[in-house]
């Protein structure tokens, strides 16, 4: 593969990561949340990270879907 090639998937493979890493926590604050509840937690939290979940979700799915397209075309 050429240089601009390997930066292209290393951009891609970076973002994944980054939006991954993310969406793994969030759904653990999440589940923690449900499974042992929180006094200290305001009403409008677990709406609020549940939205925050399901934004990083569509840009994981988002950024693998061009990273797939890129890599097709790359090939």
């Amino acid at each position: 593969m050429s240089i601009r090639k390997n930066q292209t998937m290393d951009m891609h493979l970076q973002k994944v990561v980054f939006y991954s890493t993310y969406v793994d926590c969030l759904s653990r604050i999440v589940r923690e949340f449900i499974e042992n509840g929180d006094d200290n937690m305001l009403p409008t939290d677990l709406p609020n990270l549940t939205v925050l979940l399901s934004k990083m979700a569509y840009r994981l799915r988002l950024n693998i879907m061009k990273m797939n397209s890129d890599w097709e075309f790359l090939k």
